[in-house]
């Protein structure tokens, strides 16, 4: 049962979306779309340097 009673639907929306910001200011957090950018080339350097 919440602490205070009353309860307004989006607010955990709204409270995750100001965590994702504030960390990605801080540089801790990576939206989904760059890291699905990011992972391709990552994995594609890892194996260029074992064939090297």
């Amino acid at each position: 049962m919440p602490k205070n009673k009353l309860v307004v639907k989006q607010s955990e929306q709204l409270v995750n979306q100001f965590k994702e910001e504030m960390a990605e200011e801080f540089g801790l957090y990576r939206p989904a779309a760059e890291k699905e950018a990011i992972t391709p080339k990552i994995i594609k350097k890892q194996q260029n340097e074992k064939n090297k």
